[in-house]
């Protein structure tokens, strides 16, 4: 049946589009190498759990790492167990969950408004900055706005519905609980704070009589509750410093040392908009408003989402641990937001972000022709000359995409919504393609490559630096000298693990059998100009692989 509004040739146009950049995000996938420090991280978790056999408890280095639960562990383990461990395995999850996000953000779209409103959330969520970089990305927090937004989009849903449907809600309460497998109580706390000041806000407290609290609490429980438990059983101290330093004490004080000014989020949301950033404005300053004129008593989706905007910023802004990822939730909802706009509204915000789509691709056009001049200088500029070329690529897909939309070629808000919006998720596809060139500064991969499976197999130190990337690419782990940093927990556990100081691992070192080590490059500068014999390996910007003989 074809869709009101959205005629048969569209319908096709706008099926191939999505097909076509599916394949392209997914063919990114393995085509740069793992960054440091999340991405490394994050793949080899989960690669020791496969070999390692432990699926309860995370290891990182051979170490317990409790600081996040282990669903997408448990998730990219299975993907290495068919696909084998590669850069494309690894960060298979965290792109499927972000293709399933715009499905369900579409699909949610549909149901509360039309097809129109439906194909515009889609479009206006793919080209995001902050998305498309993170559905590439390998970290937690795709994933957990995946859950986030299941569990948003059906309990609006399960409220707008005629007729009660309980399985929308039990499907809210067990997205939840997946998201707090995920990464932890935060999954719970966005949903139900929101909750709340819905009821206060609007003076509606229908939702709560279709809570399916009955049955949705215990699923919920069911699906997050005995993981904790086992953990705890496992680990004596896991809930103080799951819960306690890891969940509490990360907000409420700088022990994370990630401190931002208070304003932090506004300029990551004006960022990761992009480049809808004109329509992101204009819902949050008018989505208040929308409830003065629906009347008290009547559930508003629009609103309910406002307050999930709203609220996932403010309560980030007041943590003393800010990272720019922590309000990528906030992204689903808001392009729900701007698909609801009046289209006459939303279509002249769009001709304007057209014309800065043609100004913003030809800026970056000039640029790239004068790439030696924009770069600034460094010891790491040779690195970034090379993205003169890639930055060219996406400006001239932003011109086209522009120039296509002020042509008069893209008629209506939904087709000038898609056709920009493609425009943009290829551009920035481009460029996160690009920093495959950035490997030196970024990876291990070359560090890997400087040693032979033969070599692999004998002792290898990590003095005063551990490379995120490095135990992946070597599929085992290293030896820590004098490093602690976010695997402290796991040392205390294990503190035979570890060398406390460089001079007991020199006495190591001395032997004349082979050994490895990597360390930063002012600390081998040190170490050679002490006579402690070492050959250099492999290099990186910052970082040197050296052997004994």
């Amino acid at each position: 049946m074809i869709e009101p509004g959205v005629t048969p040739g569209e319908q096709w146009t706008y099926r191939c589009l999505a097909a076509f950049l599916c394949v392209v995000w997914l063919g990114m996938l393995g085509a740069r190498p793992l960054f440091n420090p999340d991405e490394g991280r994050y793949a080899e978790i989960p690669r020791e759990m496969l070999s390692g056999g432990d699926w309860l408890i995370p290891h990182l280095n051979g170490l317990a790492y409790i600081e996040k639960p282990p669903l997408q562990y448990w998730a990219t383990g299975l993907s290495y167990r068919v696909l084998g461990p590669s850069e494309f395995a690894a960060r298979l999850y965290t792109a499927l969950t972000a293709l399933a996000t715009l499905v369900v953000v579409g699909a949610a779209a549909r149901r509360l408004w039309n097809p129109q409103a439906s194909w515009r959330a889609m479009a206006v969520l793919s080209g995001m900055l902050m998305f498309v970089a993170l559905g590439q990305l390998l970290t937690l927090d795709m994933s957990l706005t995946f859950y986030l937004t299941v569990s948003l989009a059906a309990f609006l849903l399960a409220q707008t519905e005629a007729t009660p449907r309980p399985w929308l809600m039990l499907l809210a309460w067990a997205a939840a609980g997946c998201g707090v497998l995920t990464k932890g109580v935060v999954a719970a706390a966005i949903p139900a704070a929101v909750l709340l000041l819905y009821s206060a806000y609007a003076r509606d407290f229908s939702p709560w009589r279709r809570l399916q609290l009955g049955l949705g609490l215990p699923l919920f429980l069911a699906i997050t509750v005995p993981w904790h438990w086992l953990a705890a059983r496992r680990l004596q101290d896991f809930l103080e410093f799951f819960f306690v330093h890891e969940h509490l004490a990360r907000y409420l004080t700088p022990v994370a040392d990630r401190e931002e000014s208070w304003w932090f989020f506004g300029g990551v949301f004006l960022l990761g908009s992009l480049p809808w950033t004109i329509s992101s404005l204009r819902v949050l300053g008018s989505g208040w408003r929308r409830h003065a004129s629906a009347g008290e008593g009547k559930f508003q989706p629009s609103v309910f989402l406002w307050i999930w905007v709203i609220f996932i910023g403010v309560f980030f802004s007041l943590s003393d641990s800010k990272l720019m990822p922590y309000i990528l939730p906030v992204m689903p909802a808001l392009a729900l937001l701007i698909a609801a706009l009046p289209p006459q509204t939303l279509r002249r915000d769009l001709l304007i972000t057209a014309a800065l789509t043609v100004v913003a691709g030809a800026g970056l056009g000039l640029a790239s022709l004068n790439w030696a001049r924009v770069i600034a200088a460094s010891d790491r500029s040779a690195y970034f000359m090379p993205l003169a070329r890639p930055a060219g690529q996406a400006a001239l897909l932003l011109v086209v995409s522009g120039a296509f939309v002020l042509a008069g070629r893209a008629r209506g808000a939904t087709r000038t919504a898609v056709f920009l919006g493609a425009g943009w998720c290829l551009a920035w596809l481009v460029l996160i393609r690009a920093a495959a060139l950035l490997a030196p500064v970024y990876s291990g991969v070359e560090l890997a490559a400087g040693l032979s499976a033969a070599e692999r197999e004998a002792p290898l130190y990590s003095v005063r630096t551990y490379d995120q990337t490095l135990t992946f690419y070597l599929q085992r782990t290293v030896t820590l000298v004098a490093y602690r940093g976010e695997l402290d927990y796991g040392l205390r556990q294990a503190p035979d693990a570890e060398i406390a100081d460089v001079a007991e691992f020199l006495r190591r070192w001395s032997p004349p059998a082979q050994a490895f080590a990597v360390m930063e490059k002012k600390m081998f500068d040190d170490l050679k100009n002490r006579g402690v014999p070492m050959r250099l390996v492999a290099h990186t910007w910052n970082r040197v692989l050296v052997a004994r003989q």
